[in-house]
């Protein structure tokens, strides 16, 4: 699938209003609510684009395939715009703890430090800068030589409030030039509520024209 990234423009948003979440867990894994739950209080509350990032392991306990059925039957019924999608942690040899068949399947994939498994945090960042995934999922730990690893392959960082993620280290992804995908890592429906410190969070530090949204080529 070929991905057109955009961002808002400054002038055009000035005061921000998330209307999207790129980072969600339903009752097949960790979360509490069905993927049918979510779509409605998607459509009662405005929301207009959404991706289930279930989490992935290389031996699954889940029907992914049912998952993908389930998403798609739900999304035809509402109006929120659902994306497919998995998170990942990185294993110590560099890979993805997910099968490379899944990761071609879906619409996002986010990689995660989840547990370092031996690594430092500098390995853990490093491995997880070169992997496969799309989107660096919650990143806490920064410097200048992972910040340049994560320019040099493209990766889009999350902005999320689920984990502490410093300002600092917001400004210097920014001043890097890095896109930001908003990612509430939303277990329960009110977890949506993050949306609001979020926004703050932007307009403080200006960080409109750098929000990654996805565009699917059609």
């Amino acid at each position: 699938m070929v991905l057109l990234s955009c961002a808002i423009g400054k002038k055009e948003q000035s005061m921000i209003k998330l209307t999207w979440n790129y980072h969600s867990h339903t009752n097949y894994t960790d979360g509490f609510h069905t993927i049918e739950e979510i779509a409605r209080y998607c459509d009662d509350n405005g929301i207009e684009e959404l991706a289930i990032t279930e989490h992935v392991r290389k031996e699954l306990t889940y029907d992914f395939k049912q998952l993908l059925l389930d998403i798609n039957q739900t999304s035809a019924r509402f109006k929120v715009h659902i994306l497919t999608g998995v998170e990942a942690k990185i294993l110590p040899d560099g890979a993805l703890d997910c099968p490379e068949e899944i990761r071609k399947k879906v619409d996002i994939v986010i990689g995660s430090v989840h547990g370092l498994g031996g690594m430092t945090e500098q390995e853990a960042y490093e491995k997880l800068a070169g992997s496969d995934c799309m989107i660096i999922g919650h990143p806490q730990f920064y410097n200048e030589k992972i910040i340049a690893s994560l320019v040099t392959t493209g990766k889009i960082v999350e902005l999320s409030n689920r984990y502490e993620q410093s300002e600092e280290m917001i400004k210097e992804f920014k001043n890097a030039g890095l896109l930001f995908s908003i990612g509430l890592d939303s277990h329960r429906l009110e977890d949506f509520d993050d949306f609001g410190q979020l926004e703050e969070l932007i307009e403080k530090l200006e960080l409109h024209d750098r929000l990654w949204r996805f565009t699917p080529h059609r």
